[in-house]
């Protein structure tokens, strides 16, 4: 899956949507770093600012927590 850069869903919805539904599939594992802003932007061929509010927004859902100088790790479907 990916982004659809024509779409009408905002971009940062996308690319949250798309890492919730891997972490959910354990592509990403609960208490696993994901990959970083840099390599989601090459990947989605977003902006690093668009994947920094994806971040915010699965951070604000409880799905993924950000530890400083370290990433940003999947967390357990029950939190």
């Amino acid at each position: 899956m990916g982004v659809d850069l024509e779409g009408a869903e905002p971009l940062y919805r996308q690319v949250a949507a798309e890492v919730e539904r891997r972490i959910a599939e354990g592509v990403y594992p609960a208490g696993k770093r994901i990959p970083s802003t840099a390599e989601l932007s090459e990947e989605f061929g977003v902006s690093r600012r668009t994947i920094t509010d994806a971040f915010v927004l699965l951070k604000d859902r409880g799905v993924v927590r950000g530890v400083q100088g370290r990433g940003t790790f999947a967390r357990a479907a029950d939190g």
